[in-house]
């Protein structure tokens, strides 16, 4: 009987219980002798339970499914096939949880239960997918619907099933891992499988939150590009232009095909496309369509050529993204250029010479030159010549003058030339008069012909300016925001608060005796600008005024129409009481950009097109000693000290904390 007794306990002790049952229900026929302990009582074998097949089986039907409806839907044997066995073992996984749900007690039915509502979802889904298929459309009318709200069930329909099956499948897939290693045991971990199906279900809100997220970015016609080789976008002014257009305009673009430029271009153009409809769009690629090419006139790749009528330009951007990725960065203001030159003639500014205007100037110290002055006006379709006394500036302006231009003269004018220029005025001509402080001659019979008095006092702001010379002077480096709503300053008063533009030394206007013009002061100083008489570049109590000087004036009036009777003319005159604020140096401030580019459009008839023109392109930063000297010693000692610093602040608490647990 111990013999027995001792293969049963060294049974029972290697978990043997199919050997240890039986040994001790035999000994439990018979009587134990006196003195032996009573023999352990037989456990109960656990129960062997379903349900680890069915997260494979349930994955192996959408798997049938997918390739019946994705895979093979051109194969109608194999693709019903594929289909009913996926969703048939849908249908059968599902009705046995339910079963074994029905069938357990306490936390197991409860967690069964739940899969099995998450399984029951997950078909409920596919067959939502059934419904969008033209067979199920045809079952329930949909394709009868008009083409508009065929569309709408449609989209509706197919975000509800994938939404669903990804709500269902991935709760499912998180609670039945968290519940595989227990489906043998006595007893459950429920809390355990709870929380791993809300992570389930926290991730497929996530999941299908940032999909519709996406989706609906994605209907936006709005674009970020935040690459290196970023493409300009079209600009306000641009768009202006493209929906001015009365005729056809075609735009063709010639890139190989899955070219990287060729797209940024496209992309380009299908937005400029949807300003007016008056312009067609198409991508060709030049080896395909040589007869197209060789109309066009384009022997290489990267071409981009807009024709109207007999007019045709062309504007080459390249194929090659290292090569074409400046050109992408100023493409907003190079295409505008192109079109200006397609829709509209050609026209003539003059600049008047002999008098020590800004535009003689070739190379300044200070960046007094012109030279980006004659860029903007070549780009605006403006062919640049020169007018002097052996041009007639003494006698009559020439006829095809669409505007005359006096950038800061040195030298006064001869009374005979003031008086050609107000002749050309009073017959609506049109000028652009920019009268500088600096020459200290009296500029003032200028300003007088377009009804206007220069007062040649420079005027500072001690409280807001540029520094530039770091010294007193820079105070006359004045900066405004304020403007008016005048069509020659329509995007700088639109955009006020984010344009201040740089007057560095200017004087201020005044009305004259007007004569019928209408005056509008467009730009004026700040309040705390005051006139430094003496020059001292203080502000000197009771001698001095702080005031909101005049600085920039539109002058129009309409005159008698032409000998024919049917054409309209206007005077046209913008007046500028600084002529450095068209200088190269100013231009490094690109709201003075602006104000030159919107002068010269309303000038030109044109203050529609007036906006900004997008670009790109890299801004030169450039230092003054004293700030290379500040980096240099900012990136070579006060940074690694402040590092080392703080290296050592926390070493050295980290040593005290460990000194007082120890």
């Amino acid at each position: 009987m111990k013999d027995k007794q001792a293969q049963a306990d060294e049974a029972e002790i290697r978990g043997d219980e199919a050997a240890a049952a039986p040994l001790s229900s035999a000994a439990g026929r018979g009587a134990p002798p006196a003195g032996d302990p009573a023999p352990a009582a037989p456990r109960a074998a656990p129960a062997i339970r379903a349900g680890g097949w069915m997260v494979p089986a349930y994955a192996g039907a959408l798997l049938a499914i997918f390739l019946g409806e994705r895979v093979v839907p051109t194969i109608e044997w194999l693709r019903y096939a594929l289909s009913g066995l996926g969703f048939s073992t849908l249908l059968l996984v599902t009705a046995l949880r339910f079963a074994t749900a029905l069938r357990e007690t306490g936390e197991r039915r409860a967690v069964e239960r739940a899969l099995a509502i998450l399984s029951a979802l997950g078909v409920v889904a596919v067959a939502a997918y059934f419904t969008t298929t033209d067979a199920g459309q045809a079952m329930l009318g949909v394709s009868r619907a008009a083409p508009e709200t065929r569309a709408r069930i449609d989209a509706a329909t197919t975000v509800a099933w994938i939404a669903l099956l990804v709500m269902a499948t991935v709760p499912l897939f998180f609670g039945e891992a968290a519940l595989a290693p227990m489906r043998r045991a006595e007893r459950i971990e429920g809390r355990r499988v709870r929380a791993a199906t809300l992570s389930g279900v926290t991730l497929g809100f996530a999941a299908v939150y940032s999909a519709l997220f996406v989706y609906a970015a994605s209907q936006l016609d709005l674009k970020a590009d935040f690459s290196y080789y970023r493409t300009a976008r079209p600009g306000e002014s641009t768009k202006r232009v493209a929906e001015s257009l009365t005729e056809p305009l075609k735009i063709t673009a010639f890139f190989p095909q899955q070219n990287e430029v060729g797209a940024e271009v496209e992309g380009y153009l299908r937005e400029v496309k949807a300003a007016s409809p008056q312009i067609t769009v198409e991508m060709q690629d030049r080896l395909l369509v040589p007869a197209l090419a060789k109309e066009a006139k384009v022997t290489q790749d990267g071409v981009i050529v807009l024709s109207r009528d007999s007019s045709r330009e062309t504007l080459t951007v390249g194929s090659e993204m290292k090569s074409a990725g400046a050109k992408l960065k100023s493409l907003d203001a190079d295409f505008q250029k192109v079109l200006l030159k397609v829709i509209r003639p050609q026209r003539t500014a003059y600049l008047t010479v002999g008098h020590g205007e800004l535009n003689e100037s070739t190379s300044s110290p200070e960046g007094r030159t012109t030279k980006n002055l004659r860029k903007l006006l070549e780009s605006q379709n403006y062919v640049i010549k020169d007018l002097g006394l052996a041009q007639g500036l003494g006698s009559e302006i020439p006829k095809d003058a669409s505007v005359v231009i006096v950038l800061g003269p040195q030298k006064a004018f001869l009374p005979e030339e003031v008086a050609a220029l107000k002749r050309h005025a009073d017959e609506g001509g049109h000028l652009l008069l920019a009268l500088d402080p600096d020459a200290k001659v009296d500029l003032d019979p200028l300003a007088g012909a377009v009804g206007l008095t220069w007062k040649p006092e420079v005027l500072a702001n001690d409280r807001v300016y540029v520094r530039r010379r770091y010294n007193d002077s820079d105070q006359t480096m004045l900066v405004t925001t304020r403007y008016s709503s005048h069509a020659s300053v329509s995007t700088l008063s639109r955009h006020s608060q984010q344009a201040p533009t740089i007057f560095p030394g200017a004087s201020s206007l005044d009305k004259r005796d007007d004569g019928g013009l209408k005056i509008d002061f467009v730009v004026r100083s700040l309040g705390e600008t005051f006139a430094d008489a003496n020059g001292n570049f203080k502000f000197d109590e009771g001698g001095e005024k702080r005031n909101a000087y005049n600085l920039a004036a539109a002058v129009s009036k309409d005159v008698a129409p032409g000998a024919d009777g049917k054409e309209k003319k206007e005077l046209r005159a913008f007046v500028v009481a600084d002529a450095d604020v068209f200088s190269d140096a100013a231009f490094r401030n690109e709201p003075n950009i602006v104000l030159a580019l919107d002068a010269l459009r309303w000038l030109g008839g044109e203050e529609s097109f007036a906006g900004e023109i997008t670009t790109s392109e890299d801004v030169r930063i450039e230092h003054t000693k004293e700030k290379d000297q500040v980096w240099f010693w900012a990136t070579i000692l006060v940074a690694p000290a402040m590092v080392l610093g703080l290296g050592l602040f926390i070493t050295r608490r980290g040593r005290r904390g460990s000194g007082r647990r120890a």
